[in-house]
């Protein structure tokens, strides 16, 4: 099965616990544009409607329109001066314990990220 926008909007819509008309509202786009996109008639849809879903959810755009890469982006990411020890301690797990790792966060954020809606 090919990982398409629809299908990475399904997914979205299940890890947030969300539903098209909340979803859509949320991102502040109509629930036409949004069903238009799921059903595959709106392939190309607008860069305004990937910022904001990236912007509301802090969704990775790299993931939202290719698939790949994680679904969540972690805010202030870019100033990780005083997490690099938590950073180098986690580079020294084994790879195993570092997925471990990944889900227990994955799992936190979520939890945040079904607070906002």
């Amino acid at each position: 099965m090919k990982n398409t926008l629809p299908k990475r909007l399904e997914r979205l819509f299940a890890e947030l616990g969300v539903n098209q008309l909340d979803f859509s509202r949320k991102i502040d786009f109509t629930q036409s544009y949004v069903s238009q996109i799921l059903n595959g008639y709106k392939n190309n849809p607008s860069p305004r409607f990937y910022d904001a879903i990236c912007r509301e959810f802090n969704i990775s755009p790299e993931w939202l329109r290719t698939g790949r890469g994680g679904i969540f982006t972690i805010p202030g990411l870019d100033d990780i001066g005083e997490d690099a020890e938590l950073l180098t301690k986690y580079r020294l797990l084994p790879k195993t314990e570092q997925r471990l790792v990944e889900g227990i966060i994955d799992t936190f954020l979520l939890k945040s990220m079904k607070a906002k809606v």
